[in-house]
């Protein structure tokens, strides 16, 4: 399967997140991704690692999707809904 990668920079370096899959890849995934940011930055998370961590959140969640639909097929509003378990899920 083709990956998916997010890039975060700042003047204090450089993050790459590789995953989530091609399914990320639809109409209105990078609205998702916007809003996750900026939910964590809202809640007191600092900008640098609100990107960083939206970017593991949002691939996370596409990684889910892709097993559950599969690789292609989900919908952006899916995505969303797969945020709030991935949040406390222990890693």
């Amino acid at each position: 399967m083709q990956s998916f990668f997010i890039a975060v920079t700042a003047p204090d370096g450089i993050w790459r997140y590789e995953g989530g899959g091609v399914g990320l890849a639809t109409s209105g995934s990078g609205d998702v991704l916007a809003g996750i940011i900026t939910r964590l930055a809202a809640r007191g998370t600092q900008p640098v690692t609100a990107a960083i961590w939206g970017g593991f959140l949002h691939g996370q969640a596409g990684s889910h999707l892709a097993q559950k639909v599969g690789p292609l097929g989900f919908l952006a509003r899916e995505i969303s809904d797969c945020i709030p378990k991935l949040m406390i899920e222990p890693r």
